[in-house]
């Protein structure tokens, strides 16, 4: 074999290497398409929506080239009804994980019936994933209310475990947050409140009809001596263990019975009008239930105002709930979305 094959054929062997080394380095520089687990809509993935209300979505995101863009879109099982695109990025672009977690807004006029969701991943790589899933919109009456207004006044200081100077507070904007029959948000379950508001809550309770049946609970003395309102979950720093006095306070105050007569001291209360503040040492996302229990005779005179976020409170305080209203409620300055 002359000098010039034996120059060309390791010229070509070269060549090879080089393509090979090459095309290797490539394969290093792919990267893995974004993936979506746990895919959630509606409250407690319930795959259902309400016009009028949000639709809760949540999501693990993982996605090694870095989020780009988490697209929403939503389109009916049929030609007619609500369609829905809307691009997120805030909080989300150039994260490797993200906890996907928003609330969409359900216009009240949406047609009844089946839809399909597509939650779309793009990478800064470009890689996209597609994430679908089917739910519902339907209509249903609420059984319960929460009201959340925010009250002010220059008399109204948070001390220990009680606000003072409820008695001069001002009344500002309100929401309402409804319940389906096993205590399911319908309607603004995604609560936004401000850490250090004070929020009047007033409860309301309907029958088949729709009349308002909540006074069934402080219809008079001996009906209230049977029933106490409890905040559970969101494990919160209660104003008496906050050092700096940052802490939550939730205090149930009725001035009167349903009857017109007087209410009587802290433990009388029951808890059909609260005032709840969060507090700066709060600050985030809370699961909470808003619980009416009913209790066995002589219980009642043994709740204290600490006792209002008990773990244990369904041992401690013998008896049985008769409401069960799951919020979800952010805590931050910025609430406004």
């Amino acid at each position: 074999m002359n000098a010039k094959k034996i120059f060309n054929k390791l010229s070509i062997a070269l060549f090879l290497f080089i393509l090979a080394l090459s095309a290797c380095n490539k394969d290093k520089d792919v990267v893995v398409k974004p993936t979506v687990t746990g895919l959630e809509v509606g409250m407690e993935n319930n795959k259902t929506g309400y016009p009028g209300g949000d639709l809760h979505l949540e999501a693990e995101i993982l996605a090694p080239g870095s989020i780009a863009s988490i697209k929403v879109e939503v389109h009916p099982d049929g030609s007619a009804g609500w369609k829905f695109e809307q691009v997120f990025t805030e909080g989300y672009e150039g994260a490797k994980n993200a906890d996907f977690h928003e609330h969409i807004d359900i216009p009240a006029n949406a047609a009844l019936g089946n839809y399909h969701l597509h939650l779309v991943v793009t990478d800064k790589k470009g890689n996209s994933t597609t994430e679908e899933a089917t739910f519902k919109l339907e209509q249903k009456d609420p059984v319960a209310a929460l009201v959340f207004t925010k009250i002010t006044g220059s008399g109204i200081v948070a001390h220990n475990d009680h606000f003072d100077g409820l008695g001069s507070a001002v009344e500002g904007t309100s929401v309402t947050v409804t319940f389906d029959e096993n205590g399911t948000a319908i309607s603004n379950g995604h609560l936004h409140l401000e850490p250090d508001g004070i929020y009047k809550i007033s409860l309301k309770t309907y029958d088949a009809n729709k009349n308002e049946t909540q006074n069934q609970y402080i219809a008079n003395a001996t009906a209230a001596a049977n029933y106490k309102a409890f905040l559970a979950g969101g494990n919160f720093i209660l104003n008496i263990n906050s050092a700096a006095g940052n802490g939550a306070i939730f205090q149930p105050r009725e001035t009167q019975y349903a009857d017109g007569t007087a209410v009587s001291g802290a433990v009388n209360t029951t808890g059909v009008i609260s005032y709840f503040r969060i507090g700066d040492d709060n600050q985030g996302e809370k699961n909470v239930t808003f619980i009416m229990r009913k209790l066995n005779a002589g219980v009642k005179a043994t709740i204290t105002r600490a006792d209002w976020n008990r773990t244990d409170y369904a041992t401690a305080f013998a008896g049985t709930n008769e409401l069960e209203l799951k919020i979800e409620i952010h805590a931050e300055e910025e609430y406004n979305h």
